[in-house]
Order: C-alpha cells, then structure tokens, then sequence
C-alpha cells in the first residue's frame, strides 16, 4: 500500500503541519460515522513581513473536518490560516460547496466552518464529543488522503497526554500522542473512541515514525464555550515567571517547610498584578486545590503526571482562581483570576494586515511572534531574542524594529542594517510604532537621529525626508508609507 505525503515544515524543530491526509484499510467502525467526516479545500494567500504592503503567492491545499450540532463543522486553523476561498466536500457528493469561516482560535489551532448552500447537512450525522479515554485505548483516525478522494481511517493506541508546543501558533496546550498513522490531509480529522470524537488530528512529529499528535476534546470544549457569549477571549496563561525548587538549599532558604513543595515566583508583570497578587519570592504550593511538586507538576493519579499550567488553561479568562502561597514563612492563600500574560512580543497573529511604517527607505515594523518567524530556528538574531520572553510595562508598549533599508541617496552608508531594534528618536524613548511615526511626521528641520540597540545612530536631515520617501515608494511600487500604525 503506498502513503502519499505532502506537509508543509514549519519553524518548530521537526514537527509537521498536516494540511491534506492518509490511506490505509477501514478498521471495524460505524458507517454512520463516516458521513460526518468531509474534506476542505483552501485557497490561501499570506501575507510578506519582509515586504508588508504585499502578499505571499496564492497556495492550494486540503484539509479534513467533521461535522457537529448546529450544522457547524470543526477543523484546524492552520487548515483555513489567510484563506480567501474555502469549499468543502462531503461524503457520496462531488461537488464542492462554498463555506464560511465562524470562528477561529489560531492559539489552540481549530476552526469551525459552516456551509449555507440548502441541503448540505441533509443526511449528514453530527457526531458526538467525549473525553479522552485511558491510555492504551485504541482510537481511529480519520481523514481524506492525497490524491485521493474517499474517507479514509487508520488506528492505533493512545500512547501519552502531555502539554505540547502548537506547531501552528507556538502556544503549548495540552495535547495527546497516538501511534497511529498522522500524514499531510488528516488535519482537522476526527480521531474516535467508542463512536465519540475523542481528539482532532493536527501535527506529527517528522523526525520520527508513528507518532503523531491530537487536540483532545477538552481543549475543543473549551474553544466552543468561549465562544457562547459571541466573544473569543483564549486561554488564560500562566500569570507569572518561576523556577522549580528541586534544590534542597533553595527550599531552604525560602525556609520551606519539611515535605512542602511548590514553584518559587520570579516575576508578576505590573500589568496583571490587581488579578495576580502574587510577588517575586513567593513560593506557589498549590492551585485551585491542586498540590505542586517542585518539578511544577501536578500528579492526577493513576501515573499521570501534568505541569501545573494546565490547570490556568482548562480554565476561561477572568475566572476565579485559588492560590496557596508560601510567603514569609508562613502559608497563605491568594484568590487569583485567570489572565493573558502581557507579552512585549505578541504570539502569531493570522487576521491582521501588517504593520509597518517606512521613511527614507527605512522601513520599521513591530516586533511580534510573526517577524521572528521569518528566522529559521537557531538563526534567529540574539538582539531580537532578546526582547521574546519580556513583559510590557505598559498596555502600549512594543518594541520597534528597523527590519531593512531600502536603497536611496538619503541612507547612503546605512543600506547594511536589518532587524536592529530602535531605542529613541531625538533623544525620545520610542514607545510604539505610532509613536515613532509621530516623531518622523513632527520633525521638520534639523536633523533626526535614531539610536539602535547596539549604540548605532542614523541621522537624517529631516527637511529631505518626505521627498526620498516618495522616491523609494516609486521605485519600490510601495502604495502607502505607513500600515495600521498610527493617523
């Protein structure tokens, strides 16, 4: 029997995005439950951060998914990611019907369709959701293959639960390994236990055989409820930086009690200090009732062992959430609520137009998860590194990147710099990108020097500043100077 594969590599060592299937016998499983399953089409453009005012080439790809009560039909994310024309098939019928992205969590990776066309769901039997079942179960995946045009299925054990890193969005959540043949096409595809979606497929690892990956259910729940109130919030983060106390002279000079474990506290970000009055030195036992061990695990019995984190994640945002607290040497207990943490660079963002501001060829960007991207890993620039784990200091607060310069006789001697983060501007602090083109756009003589984060400095006469701007946009055929930043 051949397996056809077609995967596209993404930017997190060794793991595959699946984004079209597998073919392999049917094992004994209900064939009502196949009409639920269909395959989607993706015509999908995304768009260039090195050259922001344009976009990528058009890409072609397919994806599986399945249908669930309300006529809506569950996928992955990175299946629809920038799409501009989605269609999907169903069992028994040809044709492909236009469909309609309702909403998309690109953090945890799954999407939901709809299709409007009369009579799509006619004859198609939702299927039901349930909790993952013990490890060793034998579960069923099931998908459309490359090249291939019927619904296929492939099994194999439940073999670890554990949190995982989205190959997608780079966001660890909880996830599921299973030995079951995940190839390119399964993504978005039901994997069933007992006739009950227990997961949906959505990465395998590629350096590696019969291994491959699934979103449980719980992670799906949780998408769908957030969802009840018309609003996508997200899943809380951990609200706060730690380190373990495996170190017997740590948990000494904490003055730890005999047989206490916890995490030791290292940062709370200002920003989230009112719903997380937590600070650096506290040591955290416990969370929501739930003991810590110094490694930051929880143990849930019967040998399975968590990080702790999954506890804030199973959770929506702004919920209650109790902390027992080792702080002076005495236990105290802290009501925290659920939060994002107020990252200095944003995670992947897949809806929104770049943001970019260029003048006299220099073109500046905003420093978030999609501009690190662009690096394949190991390469990226420390100096950008740098800035990736940091908090904001305030809700504002971004760190702004010169991220190339554009060749013109006003930046002679400086066309050599690429993702320099920039520090002020005329002696200013730069805060934001619209705080940059502000300064740009309010200085009109003299001269206008930018400091860079390794001590460099450009200086530019400001008086010929918008004349070179509008050179180089001729020359580049750029529309605009300036995207989404600032007035």
């Amino acid at each position: 029997m051949k397996m056809f594969y077609a995967a596209k590599r993404c930017a997190v060592s060794g793991i595959v995005l699946l984004v079209t299937a597998v073919v392999m016998a049917f094992p004994s499983a209900a064939a009502e439950n196949w009409n639920a399953v269909v395959k989607i089409f993706s015509v999908s453009s995304a768009p260039s951060y090195f050259m922001p005012w344009q976009n990528m080439g058009q890409r072609n790809s397919s994806a599986s998914g399945f249908v669930i009560s309300g006529n809506r039909i569950v996928t992955n994310a990175h299946a629809v990611a920038y799409g501009t024309f989605i269609t999907v098939r169903k069992l028994g019928d040809q044709t492909q019907y236009p469909a309609r992205v309702i909403a998309v969590n690109h953090d945890c990776d799954l999407a939901l369709l709809t299709v409007e066309a009369t009579g799509f769901f006619d004859g198609i039997t939702p299927l039901e959701t349930g909790a993952l079942p013990p490890l060793q179960s034998s579960v069923s995946v099931f998908g459309y293959p490359v090249g291939g045009d019927n619904v296929s299925v492939t099994s194999g054990i439940l073999s670890r639960i554990e949190p995982l890193q989205y190959a997608h969005s780079g966001k660890a959540l909880l996830a599921a390994q299973v030995d079951a043949a995940i190839n390119p096409g399964n993504s978005g595809g039901p994997v069933l236990h007992d006739g009950k979606v227990v997961g949906i497929a959505f990465q395998g690892l590629g350096s590696s055989q019969n291994i491959g990956y699934i979103i449980p259910c719980a992670v799906l729940e949780h998408f769908l409820d957030d969802l009840e109130d018309g609003k996508l919030d997200g899943f809380p983060d951990v609200p706060f930086e730690f380190e373990g106390m495996e170190n017997p002279d740590l948990r000494a000079y904490y003055r730890m009690e005999p047989g206490a474990t916890g995490v030791l506290v290292t940062q709370v970000p200002e920003l989230i200090q009112p719903e997380v009055p937590l600070k650096a030195g506290d040591v955290v036992l416990a969370v929501d009732g739930r003991r810590i061990a110094n490694d930051g695990t929880i143990d849930l019995g019967e040998g399975k062992v968590l990080f702790f984190g999954t506890i804030f994640w199973a959770k929506q945002l702004n919920e209650s959430c109790p902390v027992t607290v080792w702080r002076d040497g005495g236990k105290i207990e802290v009501e925290t609520r659920t939060v994002l943490y107020p990252r200095l660079v944003p995670n992947l963002s897949f809806q929104e137009v770049p943001r970019y501001f260029m003048a006299a060829g220099l073109l500046f960007l905003p420093l978030n998860g999609n501009y690190l991207r662009l690096w394949n890993p190991g390469n990226l620039p420390p100096r950008l590194a740098f800035y990736a784990g940091e908090a904001r200091e305030s809700a504002d607060e971004e760190t702004v990147v010169l991220s190339m310069v554009l060749a013109d006789e006003a930046n002679l001697g400086y066309q050599h710099y690429s993702a320099e983060p920039v520090m002020k501007v005329n002696g200013e602090k730069v805060r934001n990108l619209s705080h940059l083109e502000s300064l740009f756009d309010n200085a009109r003589e003299g001269y206008l020097v930018i400091e860079l984060q390794r001590g460099n400095t450009i200086v530019l006469n400001a008086s010929g500043i918008r004349a070179a701007t509008e050179r180089v946009m001729a020359r580049y055929r750029i529309p605009s100077d300036r995207a989404g930043g600032g007035e």
